[in-house]
């Protein structure tokens, strides 16, 4: 589960984060002639490349990509300056945006009467700092609301216990496309896990149960051949991608696989998938389908996942006008 993010900073941000200057909002624009008093509000006042030294030395980011693209999150930052009665004003904007949608915008403004650029700057730097911990602003929680994404912590039913295994935790992936899994453990077995993974379908809704679940087995055998011929293992299937039934209303497909050397023990995992609402449940164990079979009867029985997430019902929506 390495590729989970849940809780925003224990220490630091992991998410890697793009920064780039950016033009002033409207807001930022009224924000500032408001004060201005006929005085200028000037752009860029500070040098941008200053907001990123002062983000830098907080060392909160753990993989910041100053004006470089390829990040999912980005900040774009917007300042303007002038002069006031109250002294030099400094205005600033911080907008968040993860995969060019905006999450998140804040706006400071700092007053000097005898004015330290520096200080300036690592005071509004400092109050960004102390808005984006207070929101959790890079929490995958926040993220799923900002972009209304489906809220699996609340609508996602799963039971605390399977056969002899026991509910460990519910997590949500960074990226509310890949939805959240849930593990149960053994108490006898390490090695023994089930995993419950729910994400959302990503194409049409048109497409037979048969073949969008084929699919993702295809996708799971495709990751697993790569791995065995990384690792030097021979990959078999002791039961290829078939239709299983849990019961006449829960019908999905399974998939078993087998890994072996002459120098390693034998690797197991079997695979299952079914269609709920407009999701994929996927359950994943590390023994043969002959023991997994009877856990994920039980498990089937009693999951249920959340409906359709309005950013989903848009995400449809333009791809179908896009088709059209």
């Amino acid at each position: 589960m390495s590729q989970i993010v849940n809780s925003a900073y224990a220490v630091s941000i992991q998410n890697p984060v793009s920064i780039f200057s950016t033009y002033p909002s409207d807001a930022l624009n009224a924000l500032c002639e408001a004060e201005a008093q006929k005085q200028n509000c000037i752009e860029d006042a500070i040098a941008p490349a200053a907001f990123v030294n002062a983000i830098q030395a907080t060392q909160l980011f753990s993989s910041l990509a100053p004006f470089n693209e390829g990040s999912d999150y980005e900040v774009l930052i917007a300042n303007l300056g002038t002069t006031t009665s109250h002294g030099n004003a400094q205005f600033v904007e911080f907008t968040l945006q993860w995969r060019g949608i905006e999450i998140d915008s804040a706006t400071f403004t700092e007053w000097q009467q005898t004015p330290s650029q520096s200080k300036i700057i690592d005071t509004l730097v400092a109050k960004w700092v102390t808005h984006i911990k207070q929101q959790n602003v890079f929490s995958s929680r926040y993220l799923y609301s900002a972009l209304e994404a489906s809220n699996y912590e609340n609508s996602l039913t799963v039971p605390d216990s399977i056969g002899e295994f026991t509910k460990l935790d519910t997590q949500l992936y960074s990226d509310p496309f890949n939805g959240a899994i849930t593990r149960y453990t053994h108490p006898a077995y390490e090695d023994a896990l089930v995993d419950v993974t729910v994400y959302p379908i990503l194409g049409s809704l048109e497409t037979a149960d048969n073949v969008l679940l084929n699919k993702q087995l295809n996708e799971d055998l495709e990751k697993a051949n790569s791995v065995a011929q990384a690792q030097q293992l021979t990959l078999s299937l002791p039961a290829p991608a078939s239709p299983y039934t849990v019961n006449p209303a829960i019908q999905g497909w399974r998939l078993g696989l087998k890994a072996e050397s002459d120098t390693t023990p034998t690797i197991y995992a079997s695979t299952y998938v079914f269609r709920q609402e407009d999701k994929i449940v996927k359950v994943a164990t590390t023994f043969p389908t002959d023991f997994s079979d009877p856990l994920v009867n039980e498990l089937l029985a009693h999951v249920q996942v959340p409906k359709e997430s309005a950013l989903m019902k848009n995400i449809r929506a333009m791809l179908s006008e896009s088709i059209n």
